[in-house]
């Protein structure tokens, strides 16, 4: 199964007469990247969401938004007055005592831990925390989901095209040994009517056409193509982080097909070609949303 990289998801969870609401919102993005907005409350906890989205998404910009609810969102601040003071003179007759210049600054003593604790209202960040956490899995379980429903929808779009990709390189090969001998037979008319009524040496033509047969020939572009065609069915199976083999993969048909129309000189082929470069840029498009 693949994924979209686009989805959103919404969770909510209950704490102390209040409510702590998470919102995920993803689009496409070469690599996994945040931005991310936390109350204070709720500051220093940015690497613990991170990873908590990294344990279910693997590529696209996410927007995570928490926020509380307006009976717990009032913020008070708590100082400790007595530490910082205890501290602030052990720190200057330590400092006198050893001729130490320079005097002790506030913001050295407000980097001590516990200096200046943050709460939300009442409920302290220990209570909080743990609420936000069930909101923000509830919040990944449904932009999860999306992301998979709107993966199934890609995979469904890419099937079609590389279906397609399938059936007329089938007809190419088809085509190939009758349009090698027209395109012969087309160049010995022309080189009769050259030379008009001179003999035409029979065993130095046969060795031209051989040549020309070994340059016209792609049957190994055909061959590499199938081969390309099966892997990317296999990739789509597997599911996954296959955006980028995907790609990959469609680079080396649209290049197998520009070598067999390069080297085709039969309209019909040609046009055949031209069809599955059209496919590969449609399902290229639909690649580019897949995580």
């Amino acid at each position: 199964m693949i994924n979209s990289m686009t989805g959103y998801g919404k969770g909510e969870q209950e704490v102390d007469g209040g409510s702590v609401k998470v919102e995920v919102r993803t689009v496409n993005h070469r690599f996994l990247e945040f931005t991310t907005r936390l109350p204070r409350a709720l500051y220093g906890k940015e690497k613990e969401v991170e990873r908590a989205v990294r344990a279910k998404i693997k590529r696209g910009h996410i927007y995570l938004t928490v926020s509380l609810d307006k009976r717990i969102e009032s913020e008070g601040v708590e100082v400790n007055y007595d530490m910082i003071r205890k501290i602030y003179w052990a720190l200057s007759r330590f400092a006198g005592r050893e001729g130490i210049p320079g005097g002790v600054s506030i913001d050295t003593l407000l980097m001590i831990p516990d200096a200046v604790t943050v709460n939300s209202g009442n409920i302290s960040v220990s209570r909080i925390w743990p609420a936000t956490r069930k909101a923000l899995s509830k919040a990944l379980d449904g932009c999860s989901s999306m992301r998979a429903v709107e993966g199934a929808e890609l995979e469904r779009d890419i099937l079609k095209q590389i279906s397609q990709i399938d059936r007329v390189a089938e007809k190419i090969e088809r085509k190939t040994p009758a349009a090698t001998k027209r395109t012969i037979a087309k160049a010995k008319k022309r080189l009769h009517h050259l030379v008009g009524d001179l003999q035409l040496d029979e065993s130095r033509w046969v060795t031209e056409a051989a040549i020309m047969a070994d340059r016209i020939d792609y049957s190994e572009e055909i061959i590499r193509l199938k081969s390309h065609i099966k892997q990317f069915g296999t990739v789509l199976a597997k599911g996954g982080e296959a955006s980028k083999k995907l790609t990959f993969l469609l680079q080396e048909i649209h290049r197998e097909t520009t070598t067999m129309g390069n080297k085709s000189a039969d309209a019909g082929i040609i046009r055949d070609c031209i069809t599955i470069k059209e496919c590969v840029e449609k399902a290229r498009e639909q690649v580019q949303n897949i995580e």
